[in-house]
């Protein structure tokens, strides 16, 4: 986290709290929320979340060599 820009960063966060959200209402956790209605739904945001997370690790400082 330490050699991303802040565009990755923010994508990683909002990748993160998607897959938490998503894992936790397709394990229990979260019986119900207005955004997951369902357990598809969480899959998706399940996979969108591990999406945003690789696409983060794009978005790293240029370091001179």
């Amino acid at each position: 986290m330490k050699t991303h820009t802040k565009i990755g960063k923010f994508i990683y966060w909002i990748g993160f709290i998607m897959f938490i959200s998503g894992l936790g209402t397709s394990l229990g956790p979260f019986s119900y929320n207005s955004f997951i209605p369902n357990k598809s739904v969480a899959l998706l945001y399940i996979f969108i979340g591990i999406a945003f997370l690789l696409t983060s690790n794009f978005f790293k400082n240029r370091t001179n060599r």
